[in-house]
């Protein structure tokens, strides 16, 4: 069988979720699917990999059933530069892994990954336009590709409750968790300090990673942080993220209890920072009101940081064994949940032992196999032939 495999977001900039996603399958598909198409080898698949015109260690050394095909076109690639190659390409199957298909893509079947569908809870926290194409496209989706792959059974819920979509064409299949690479950051005591010196970090602190906005309910967070402190807890908050909607709302507040030296934003963190920030905090807290999966939990289980969570369906669906769930919007609730957990060194090591035992569920190779799994259930086409171009 040929597979179209869209990899235009591989090479953005500043990766998030969708872009990390589809690296990680890309990675996996090149080692499980390896093998010479053309010579009968034991993989039976032909891969074709559309991408934009950036560069990618995953599109070097590719073997020898996956061709690359650059599309340059910048604006409407999708509908149009990806449309137009599907027009001579014409694989059998054509695997989106980014949340977006074409309108019209000549008869090519297709199986597409939605993420979440965050817009349809926060629609404030989107542009106009922003929140139209995204609705559109869950549309066109669920409407045009013959399978759907979501991240979680709670997402997988949301497109049945707002869609009205067919359970039956959407499969589950959780994503991996990709360890830190050695290479990213060399453990040094002495680059520490000065770290932390940079962020102006001079106590035991709890940590939050990602954006500082309304969504991450970083009002309730700070609430729930001046009563930790107002029980005598010497501590402080790090928030580490860049600027999102909302974020003055959450730097009023910080002004109003005078939290100034004791609430740390530190901006865009790179991959080193955060690392460190994660390898030396003594809890993590995240309150987010919505999440399509919630990587930053799994990163902080990898540190062995005990973690506090909303209370919502996806961390109740993941990770309800193995963090203290609170009520997110109740800064009572969780201050007590931080400082029992923060007190208690017995229940910190238990917490950090069931998310480390639990991260091992979430395996990159394990996600890839299921999706190729899924991908193989298509009958090919027997009279196309694969030619490396």
């Amino acid at each position: 069988m040929i597979v179209g495999f869209d990899a235009s977001r591989i090479s953005a900039k500043n990766k998030t979720g969708a872009e990390n996603y589809s690296e990680n399958l890309l990675h996996w598909f090149k080692k499980l699917d390896r093998g010479d198409f053309l010579d009968g080898g034991k993989y039976h698949n032909g891969y074709i990999v559309y991408k934009s015109s950036s560069n990618s260690m995953e599109f070097l050394d590719l073997p020898r059933n996956f061709a690359l095909k650059e599309i340059l076109i910048k604006k409407l690639w999708t509908q149009v530069g990806l449309t137009r190659e599907l027009s001579k390409t014409k694989p059998d199957l054509l695997f989106a892994p980014s949340q977006s298909i074409p309108f019209y893509n000549y008869g090519v079947k297709t199986v597409a990954t939605i993420h979440d569908v965050a817009f349809k809870y926060f629609p404030d926290q989107y542009s106009f336009l922003d929140r139209n194409i995204l609705d559109i496209m869950t549309q066109s989706i669920l409407k045009r590709s013959e399978k759907v792959i979501t991240l979680s059974q709670t997402t997988k819920d949301d497109l049945i409750k707002f869609y009205g979509a067919e359970e039956e064409k959407i499969y589950v299949i959780y994503p991996g968790f990709e360890p830190p690479k050695k290479s990213a950051f060399h453990i040094s005591e002495g680059k520490w300090e000065k770290m932390r010196d940079k962020f102006g970090i001079i106590r035991k602190y709890l940590l939050y990673v990602g954006r500082i906005e309304t969504r991450k309910n970083l009002t309730t967070l700070i609430k729930a942080f001046y009563e930790v402190l107002s029980s005598g807890q010497e501590l402080q908050l790090v928030l580490a993220g860049r600027k999102g909607v909302g974020y003055e709302k959450v730097l009023a507040l910080i002004e109003k209890f005078n939290l100034k030296d004791r609430v740390i934003l530190t901006g865009y963190v790179n991959e080193e920072e955060k690392n460190y920030l994660l390898r030396n905090a003594e809890l993590f807290v995240f309150l987010s009101r919505y999440e399509g999966f919630g990587l930053p939990v799994l990163e902080a289980f990898y540190y062995e940081l005990p973690v506090i969570a909303s209370r919502i369906p996806i961390f109740e669906e993941l990770y309800s064994n193995a963090v203290v769930l609170v009520n997110p919007y109740e800064s009572k609730e969780v201050a007590e949940a931080i400082i029992s957990t923060v007190k208690n060194n017995r229940r910190k090591d238990s917490l950090a032992a069931k998310g480390k035992e639990l991260l091992t569920k979430f395996s990159w190779e394990r996600a890839a196999k299921e999706t190729l799994e899924l991908l193989n259930s298509f009958e090919p086409d027997k009279k196309k032939i694969f030619r490396k171009q």
